[in-house]
């Protein structure tokens, strides 16, 4: 049986790509998942000009922390950095992992 932890994060990942895509279609640049082992990374980069930041940047980053349902499994990394805002959402067991 697999780790319930991933699939939850698998299930998660689509809920996200989804989401995006319904509301800033035109601003994702890039949404990459990668899978190893344990862990599940989903890395989304998105062009937002500085005015505009706060506004959507903080509203995803909430969006994730909310819409989880196993917050002690998901650990998120941002960067603002010359119009492109990058998040990276580690899932699953990020307990054994050095990031």
């Amino acid at each position: 049986m697999e780790n319930l932890a991933i699939y939850e994060c698998r299930k998660y990942t689509v809920q996200i790509f989804r989401w995006l895509k319904s509301r800033y279609s035109d601003n994702v640049y890039d949404f990459l998942v990668l899978e190893e082992n344990d862990l599940i990374t989903i890395k989304i980069i998105m062009n937002v000009k500085k005015e505009f930041y706060e506004k959507r940047g903080i509203g995803i980053l909430n969006y994730i922390i909310k819409t989880f349902k196993r917050p002690e499994i998901i650990k998120i990394n941002w960067r603002y950095n010359h119009n492109m805002f990058n998040i990276t959402v580690l899932c699953g067991n990020i307990n054994n992992e050095t990031t």
